[in-house]
């Protein structure tokens, strides 16, 4: 089932489930937030079920296995779903910062509670993205909407990161607050470093514990992680930089550009000319 855009507004549940599972699925994956402004619905990730009632948002990032049940309880106009597709996710966000990591906290917590001034102002960043994608694309129309997005984006990370601060406030699950930690370390690393040891180290814990944290909180592994931070940023400088490759392997500690090279092919799933001639 082809694609038909990089963001799409579901009418109901099963209609993100279905995108979600299928459509955008072969394609990379998607992002799905949820907006509830009254009544409540449940699904199923990974045969776990949350309920999802007024007041909350969830946020999933790609790979749970999504399933509806008991969806839209109430007035369905008050549940609102909105879909991004993964690649558009990140490719929306051009800085240094590595959003996609806090996301994978939302792999395992996907459900938050927004205060009064959360609510409102997510209902009205959906309102305005709704509103826009009724209207004829034109002059500007992609750079707007990535524009949007980015906003959206930020402020899911500031819900997020809020959510991890409260839980270092109450010391509730000290595995949280190790992979906040973590991914903000990988974040200041720039993709940099590679090495589980390193950052193990730096959170005085060993590396077996380490992975064990991350594979609890997101199912990932912590040197799955740190991979996946650093193909993240060289896709970043291939796409929008015009570093060069050879300097690029260097930047990124590769001992060569084979080395780099197969590297990128393996994570990004084609050479660094390739992207280049993509550019």
């Amino acid at each position: 089932m082809p694609l038909q855009s990089d963001i799409v507004i579901p009418k109901s549940m099963e209609e993100a489930c279905d995108l979600y599972n299928t459509a955008y699925s072969e394609e990379g994956g998607m992002v799905l937030l949820s907006i509830c402004d009254s009544g409540s619905f449940s699904i199923r990730l990974s045969g776990k079920k949350y309920r999802i009632s007024t007041g909350d948002i969830l946020i999933l990032p790609p790979g749970v296995n999504l399933g509806a049940s008991d969806a839209d309880k109430g007035n369905s106009k008050d549940i609102k779903y909105l879909g991004v597709e993964y690649k558009s996710f990140l490719e929306s966000i051009r800085t240094g910062r590595n959003v996609w990591s806090i996301l994978m906290y939302a792999r395992s917590n996907p459900v938050f509670h927004l205060s009064d001034q959360d609510r409102e102002l997510t209902s009205n960043y959906y309102r305005v993205i709704e509103g826009k994608l009724r209207t004829p694309r034109g002059f500007y129309y992609d750079e707007i909407i990535r524009a949007l997005l980015q906003c959206v984006i930020y402020e899911l990370c500031v819900i997020l990161n809020r959510d991890l601060v409260m839980a270092e406030d109450r010391n509730v699950r000290s595995k949280d607050v190790i992979f906040k930690k973590f991914m903000e370390m990988l974040a200041e690393s720039g993709g940099r470093e590679r090495s589980l040891k390193h950052y193990a180290d730096a959170l005085f814990v060993t590396p077996k514990y380490l992975s064990a944290v991350t594979n609890d909180v997101c199912g990932i592994s912590a040197h799955e992680l740190i991979l996946n931070n650093v193909a993240s940023h060289i896709r970043q400088e291939l796409e929008f930089s015009t570093t060069g490759i050879k300097e690029l392997s260097v930047q990124f500690g590769f001992p060569n550009m084979s080395s780099f090279g197969k590297f990128v092919k393996i994570r990004l799933g084609k050479s660094p000319r390739a992207f280049r001639k993509e550019k």
